[in-house]
């Protein structure tokens, strides 16, 4: 089992959430946590350990989860996504998946 990172959010820099190269190659692991996401049973520690392993996803929960409460500073990540909730992390995951899809859309097509 992999550890769920519980690092505390700190000042969260904006590249961070940026969509990069390499999240192209994460499509699978995006669409397990939305699957995720649709499971009734699953928890805020399951949530958390798929977003690990999206960098740019975990930058945009904690920097969600700053703007919302801005003097909690030692929450880790189940912790952010239970605060909230399963409805603002499907938000915030289908915005990152559009930026994905952007980038990729981006980068085939011709250059000019």
């Amino acid at each position: 089992m992999k550890p769920i990172d519980s690092k505390p959010p700190s000042q969260i820099a904006d590249d961070a959430a940026r969509v990069t190269l390499a999240d192209l190659a994460r499509i699978d692991t995006i669409s397990s946590l939305l699957g995720t996401l649709n499971d009734p049973r699953a928890g805020a520690d399951a949530l958390a350990r798929h977003a690990c392993d999206i960098p740019a996803l975990r930058a945009r929960i904690s920097q969600r989860f700053l703007r919302a409460n801005p003097g909690l500073t030692r929450h880790g990540l189940a912790q952010q996504i239970a605060m909230l909730g399963n409805r603002v992390v499907e938000g915030i995951l289908l915005e990152l998946l559009e930026d994905v899809v952007a980038l990729h859309t981006e980068l085939q097509s011709p250059k000019r």
